[in-house]
């Protein structure tokens, strides 16, 4: 019995067979296959897109200078739905391309300000566009980019970060000017929500970031600017970039500082103007308040206070914020006050508070109080309104005393001569109204209506002349006249001397001449007794003389 299970055991043991050779090479191949291929692979990232618009999964490729290094394997919606996750197998000498700072964007036909890019996937069709970097750290996980970017992180240059309070806004890609040549551009748009302030980021290219430093400024380049001075209007236009997008601008407004190099994305405010940036740096100020009688429209922060045409401090605010209702109502005649800062620096650039307390600085300016200085409001631009703080002199008053409002010293004002004219015009008008001008207008209308019947007289009287002159008599009468005239030129010549009648005439005159004063002693003696006439002349006998005794 035993024997027989030794023979059965024998015939259970296994003989490899020669037709497994071939299923063995066969899954040898297939894994070196499978290993082959996944080692040429190159790794799978996903890209977060607003939307796939152009985009197809299969077709549409990842290209970095035109060269394909992957394709767009799948495209799926987001968790919470509001973008698209694109997934895409790049290429294995692309992976160590894939770091924090590679960059994707979409290319497409686009027209923008630097003009039409993207023609030649009309044909094509959109790919994705890749900025590959060896720097940084690896990532799988990208954002697509809306916007290509305007620089890589190869570019040397340096980083500058901008705020501005103002409400006009740069786009990105806008230009960046020193002294008029583009140096830069912006090269990213933001709004910090907790300093209420658009926030900016310019790079400056080599070799133009040697001229930043700490003492420049930036402020906006104005793509049109009108300009008046005494020399008439002045009109300077930028280029069309800059006048449709605008720009920035800077350079150094203190020449007496010393320069030093910033660092890399060193912050700036960004002002305005260029005139705003100046007005920044005169950080030392004396502050007033002026309290004004008359209206304060047209003033506005940021005002120049000046004196001779020479800006000697700033407006600060308008009304002053420590104004009360109860200082306007307790007085008779309310005044407005007006916060001005004094900037002694505009004077001499080695002007320092430490160096002048505020005692003595008042001091001085209450010798100029007393001797006649004052605040008035003034007219800055006569098209617009604004008005402008003017210093000047009137009447000194020896006894003047400082006076503080709210813990500020009160600089003595007077008013404006525009208040002081239209206070003139209105006392005019008042007079004017008091007139009684219903009864002078009620006279003026009866005087008019007597002249338009005179005129109406005159008028009928003028016709009735034309009537006259137009009859064939009167027409008649010049010749007559003329005739006339020739027989009088006649009669007077026969008059004259040499003529018979003139003759007769003059010997005739010279008989009654004779004759006159032949009778001039018979009128003589009747003046003296008038019946001489009829009695005749008494006969007067000569006196016998006496004799002598």
């Amino acid at each position: 019995m035993m024997p027989q299970k030794s023979n059965l055991e024998s015939t259970k043991r296994f003989h490899f067979n020669s037709i497994w050779f071939v299923p063995i090479i066969a899954v040898i191949v297939a894994a070196w296959m499978l290993y082959s291929d996944w080692s040429e692979r190159g790794v799978e990232i996903t890209i977060v897109a607003h939307d796939a618009d152009g985009l197809e999964a299969g077709k549409t490729k990842i290209k970095a200078r035109n060269i394909d290094l992957g394709e767009v394997t799948s495209i799926r919606l987001s968790d919470d739905y509001s973008n698209a996750v694109i997934t895409v197998r790049m290429q294995k000498e692309a992976n160590k391309l894939l770091t924090e700072n590679t960059k994707f964007w979409v290319v497409k036909p686009r027209v923008g300000k630097e003009g039409i890019s993207g023609l030649g996937t009309l044909l094509s069709g959109s790919y994705i566009n890749m900025q590959p970097s060896n720097s940084g750290k690896e990532k799988e996980h990208f954002k697509m980019l809306d916007q290509p970017p305007l620089s890589t992180t190869d570019d040397k240059g340096i980083r500058i970060r901008l705020f501005s309070t103002d409400n006009s806004k740069m786009e990105v890609g806008s230009p960046v000017h020193f002294r008029g040549y583009e140096v830069g551009y912006v090269e990213k748009v933001g709004f910090d929500i907790k300093r209420s302030a658009i926030t900016y980021r310019l790079f400056i290219k080599a070799p133009y970031d040697s001229l930043v430093n700490n003492t420049i400024q930036f402020w906006m380049t104005p793509g049109l600017s009108i300009k008046g001075s005494a020399k008439g209007l002045e009109v300077k236009m930028d280029s069309l970039e800059t006048f449709v997008s605008g720009g920035i601008s800077f350079g150094s407004t203190d020449t007496n500082a010393i320069p030093k190099k910033v660092d890399d994305l060193t912050e700036f405010q960004l002002f305005n103007t260029e005139e705003d940036a100046i007005n920044h740096r005169y950080d030392e100020h004396i502050s007033y308040i002026a309290l004004f009688k008359g209206s304060i429209a047209g003033l506005d922060p940021g005002a120049p206070v000046e004196f001779n045409g020479i800006r000697i401090g700033t407006v600060a605010e308008v009304p002053f914020s420590g104004m009360t209702l109860d200082s306007l109502s307790n007085s008779t005649t309310p005044h407005i006050p007006v916060l001005i800062n004094l900037e002694p620096q505009r004077f001499s650039t080695r002007f320092k508070t430490a160096e002048l307390t505020k005692s003595q600085w008042n001091k001085r300016m209450i010798e100029g109080f007393k001797a006649g200085v004052r605040a008035t409001l003034s007219s800055s631009n006569l098209l617009t309104g604004s008005k402008m703080i003017t210093l000047s002199f009137i009447k000194p008053e020896k006894d003047y005393k400082m006076q503080y409002y709210d813990n500020y010293p009160v600089f003595p004002t007077t008013n404006d001569t525009l208040a002081s004219m239209q206070h003139k015009v209105e006392d005019m008008l008042d007079m004017l109204s008091s007139l009684p001008l219903d009864k002078s207008v009620s006279e003026l209308n009866n005087t008019l209506a007597n002249a338009s019947k005179a005129m109406g007289s005159l008028t009928d009287i003028s016709d009735k002349v034309d009537k006259l002159l137009a009859q064939k008599e009167t027409q008649a009468l010049p010749a007559q006249l003329q005739q006339s005239l020739d027989s009088l030129n006649k009669t007077l010549q026969t008059y004259q001397a040499q003529g018979e009648v003139g003759q007769n005439l003059n010997q005739s005159l010279m008989i009654l001449r004779q004759d006159l004063e032949d009778l001039q002693p018979v009128i003589q003696q009747l003046k003296q007794k008038p019946n001489s006439l009829i009695f005749g002349k008494p006969i007067i006998s000569d006196e016998e003389p006496k004799a002598a005794k």
